[in-house]
């Protein structure tokens, strides 16, 4: 039988001619200038385009074969824009950020999680109060809810509060998480902190009217507190919630890092493996069972049904909402005796989350999760066509194997780019991770159906046992050298050419075709230029920075891949600093770092001595100070400073974080009146100084 060329197969996916304009439109989307007016002109263009198209094809000759072509193509377009902003506040004329209101009306649209004594979550604003007059609007709104008492807040509950509503702040440091970035990806831009006695439940009604996310909330409450009765300590609580229904928030700092180092944190997060299991557990029972001819029909009902309310309580993200689309393909193909397409379904799996989540082409979860997919249907017949193999057991080893190298050459530059990091034993920690998962998935699907208690105990003690071993597993290979291989993550370019050179040298692979292989050469060693450039840039470069870590202080001084570090946090370990500038740090500092704790609770004046210069810190004005190239003003010091700057002669003056914003635009304005040169870091981007740059 001749094999199809790479245009007859594409021609095998219809749904692809019709979803890449529209995924093509979605990516670009984001940087279009947008207002109010200019989606109401889109709208307008999209209704008119809509009506030329089905003119056009009611016609016949070149009008019906070139006008009708062009003009839906531009209907894709125009569609993808709006698609894109339809819930975005700039194009709301009634969003809440446009009203100065006293008070707020939320409905709470996810689960409560309460951490330190603050809950956060996101709401849905259904009014505000404005001098006393309610106003309907619209919304997302991310609630930050401190309480002395248990609040018992659930998805539904009706909230009045009163707060001031702020921007979401972006980052503020060197790759600091964009956690702007992130919400927007969910229509939220904005923030509210509330605290005691600042709001009160107005009503459930929400939870007792008919909800699909309200009933799978409930739902994943109920398995979670029956798996909790099971299970003693609060980790392998935490281990075992994520991987039956992706609920991770309380498994610990050092287990998610061990995870994501060895490139298995996935199994973390519920997607097609979870699905995957799950259906094979079913199918297992359900083959088991001998079902009357007359309802040949039911096992098709019931699985699909079952996994598709395992989605819902697993959150419906968008890679478990993939994998359940997928396996509703395989499912129908199976019962109808239809020949299946991977590539089919899961081209149309993306389009139908994009159609209800448009945003969920920049999610990075989504990205990755079509991305690994893709990988295993497009690389897993030739790594299993390099290694045949005809015994069983080899074969199962040599499929896994297969299947995590596939996932990992698509995902890998993607994953740099988001993250410059590279898990070195993937393999490994795959294999060991795998199997005890999907025991582990097993062993808790069963407890949940389960109602023999000494059973479920028994199943609990083995799940716990099973998780130990996982991630004792993860640390060992955590900790083994080289283990994770990091970088600074690549940029747009160098990401374009990664997957330029891979889907190059994978065509040329599979037909032979010697002209890609000296394709994927060029992207190679353009890929090797870029690189090598940076290097040279970076490799020497003097660097400087005093980070924004709110009321503390960070600064850092990094050269030829050492670094010093002084900081008024306890150590680097310390969260906050972890947050705000620890990815940057590791990356400038890789061969070796020194950290000087400095006593923040103390109002202490510290001068440091770097190669580029001397560093005054100031927190009082007695005594006297020596001259300093930089001055750091901390705690709202501002009577005597004139004095102090006369001795010092800085040629800079930084006021940090732990200055209130008053104060610090009082100081900047007596600084500026003595002419000297200053900058203000509250709310604003950390002080970056490259010797390169200069």
């Amino acid at each position: 039988m001749k094999e199809f060329s790479f245009l007859q197969r594409l021609e095998r996916v219809p749904i692809l001619k019709l979803a890449a304009p529209y995924v093509v439109m979605l990516l670009l989307a984001s940087v279009l200038p947008m207002s109010v007016r200019a989606y109401q002109y889109v709208q307008l263009a999209l209704i008119v385009m809509t009506l030329l198209t089905i003119c056009c094809y009611l016609l016949k000759g070149s009008i019906r074969k070139y006008g009708y072509t062009c003009a839906y193509y531009v209907s894709v377009v125009l569609f993808g824009i709006c698609q894109f902003w339809r819930n975005d506040p700039l194009v709301l004329s009634n969003h809440f950020a446009l009203l100065k209101a006293d008070s707020y009306v939320v409905k709470i649209i996810e689960e409560p999680r309460a951490r330190r004594g603050i809950a956060r979550f996101s709401v849905e604003v259904a009014g505000a109060y404005r001098k006393g007059e309610f106003v309907e609007t619209a919304g997302v709104l991310m609630l930050s809810l401190k309480s002395s008492g248990k609040n018992n807040l659930h998805f539904g509950d009706l909230l009045w509060l009163k707060g001031s509503v702020r921007e979401i702040a972006p980052p503020l440091n060197p790759m600091e998480f964009d956690y702007r970035k992130y919400l927007r990806r969910h229509h939220i831009q904005h923030e509210i902190f509330v605290a005691d006695g600042r709001f009160k439940l107005i009503s459930r009604k929400g939870t007792r009217t008919f909800s699909l996310i309200g009933l799978a909330l409930q739902a994943r409450r109920y398995f979670m507190i029956k798996l909790r009765n099971h299970l003693k300590e609060d980790e392998n609580f935490a281990i075992a919630s994520a991987l039956l229904y992706g609920s991770r928030s309380d498994i610990s700092a050092e287990n998610i890092q061990a995870f994501t180092n060895t490139g298995t944190i996935h199994v973390l997060s519920v997607s097609g493996m979870h699905v995957a299991v799950l259906f094979g557990f079913l199918s297992l029972i359900f083959k088991r069972i001998a079902w009357p001819p007359y309802f040949g029909w039911l096992p098709l009902i019931l699985l699909w049904s079952i996994i598709w309310m395992y989605a819902f309580i697993a959150g419906l993200d968008p890679p478990i909402t993939r994998a359940a689309i997928m396996i509703s393909f395989v499912l129908c193909a199976q019962h109808f005796k239809r020949s299946f397409s991977s590539l089919n379904s899961l081209v149309i799996a993306a389009v139908l989350i994009l159609l209800v989540e448009p945003r969920a082409i920049t999610d990075v979860g989504f990205q990755l999760s079509f991305l690994a997919v893709l990988g295993m249907i497009v690389c897993s017949p030739l790594v299993e066509e390099l290694l045949p193999v005809k015994k069983p057991v080899l074969r199962l080893l040599r499929d896994t194997l297969a299947v995590s190298i596939a996932a990992q050459i698509l995902t890998t530059p993607l994953s740099l780019y988001y993250f410059g990091q590279f898990p070195t034993y993937f393999l490994i920690a795959n294999l060991l991770v795998d199997f005890p998962s999907t025991l582990v998935m097993y062993l808790g699907f069963v407890m949940t159906i389960n109602p023999v208690q000494w059973l479920n105990d028994f199943m609990g003690f083995l799940l716990e046992h099973l998780i130990r071993f996982m991630v004792y597993c993860l640390k060992f290979i955590d900790h083994l050298a080289f283990s994770t291989i990091k970088i600074a993550p690549m940029g747009l370019g160098l990401l374009l050419l990664a997957y330029g050179a891979v889907f190059s040298f994978l065509y040329a692979f599979q037909w032979k075709d010697k002209r890609y292989v000296w394709l994927g050469g060029c992207c190679v060693l353009g890929m090797l230029l870029i690189s090598g450039q940076r290097w040279l840039e970076n490799n020497y470069a003097e660097r400087f920075r005093v980070y924004n870590t709110k009321r503390e202080l960070t600064m850092g001084y990094f050269k030829d891949g050492r670094g010093i570090v002084y900081s008024t946090f306890d150590s680097l370990q310390v969260g906050g600093l972890q947050y705000a500038c620890g990815r940057e740090i590791q990356l400038l500092a890789k061969e070796d770092l020194k950290f000087v704790a400095l006593n923040g609770r103390e109002r202490e004046n510290y001068l440091v001595t770097l190669p580029l210069g001397k560093i005054a810190i100031l927190s009082h004005a007695k005594g006297t100070m020596p001259h300093a190239d930089l001055v750091i003003v901390r705690k709202d010091l501002c009577y005597g400073l004139p004095r102090l700057l006369k001795q010092i002669r800085p040629k800079l003056v930084i006021l940090d974080g732990s200055n209130s914003m008053e104060q610090s635009l009082q100081t900047q304005r007596m600084l500026d009146s003595l002419g000297v040169q200053n900058y203000l870091m509250k709310d604003n981007f950390a002080y970056v100084w490259d010797k390169e740059n200069l």
